[in-house]
């Protein structure tokens, strides 16, 4: 009987391992995940496979206006989403625009500053500055109910040339209004696009020659 009572009080002074809790008391179990959405077109999925079963008149009924509610929201997002894509996609572009007109900008006014004096030169050089000045308003100042039509892309398709040239004169009428009016033009390319990121786009991963020319010109103004 001695014997058994040391035994009990052995095992009474036992501390647990330090570091460990015991399970009663909560420490080990995992904060709750919130449940997942149900997407829509799960939602839409499982409402078909229960109207292919055989239902109650009023249940039936009751599914299939689930059923046309769920399709109209999925229409609205989709719709939605394209309408985004299209939208951030012509921001992308006329940031990418106005970043490659305002270097060849810079370029030209370089050259201009360091030409020699000849007529022949200075005049052709303030065509192009001046053809560069009408390519940025289109970019800063195009008409938002439109969609972008690129200046660097589409070539000398007609239509394009058409639509190009259509915009331009409403945007020379849009400043002629705005400055008889004594207000700005609010403007649509802003230098704030370039807070988009560019790099998935597989149209701002291609480069040619004269655009790697710009930023070399452009790094060299900065310097001096």
């Amino acid at each position: 009987m001695a014997h058994g009572g040391y035994g009990k009080r052995r095992v009474a002074e036992r501390k647990p391992p330090v570091g460990r809790r015991s399970k009663g008391l909560g420490g080990d179990k995992k904060p709750k995940q919130k449940p997942k959405s149900v997407s829509l077109k799960n939602q839409i999925r499982s409402v078909e496979r229960m109207l292919r079963k055989e239902l109650p008149p009023e249940v039936r009924e009751a599914q299939e206006k689930r059923l046309e509610e769920l399709k109209r929201q999925q229409e609205i997002h989709t719709r939605l989403a394209l309408e985004r894509k299209i939208f951030l996609r012509d921001r992308k572009i006329k940031f990418f625009e106005r970043r490659k007109i305002e270097r060849r900008t810079r370029r030209l006014e370089k050259l201009q500053r360091a030409s020699s004096g000849q007529v022949a030169q200075d005049v052709d050089l303030a065509d192009q500055l001046s053809k560069l000045k009408e390519d940025l308003e289109y970019v800063r100042f195009f008409p938002k109910t439109e969609k972008y039509v690129a200046l660097f892309t589409g070539g000398e398709d007609p239509d394009i040339v058409d639509r190009r040239n259509r915009l331009r004169k409403q945007i020379k009428a849009n400043l002629i209004a705005a400055a008889a009016s004594g207000k700005d033009l609010e403007e649509t390319g802003s230098e704030d696009d370039g807070l988009l990121d560019l790099s998935e786009d597989d149209f701002f991963l291609t480069g040619t020659s004269s655009d790697e020319a710009d930023a070399d010109d452009e790094w060299t103004d900065k310097s001096t």
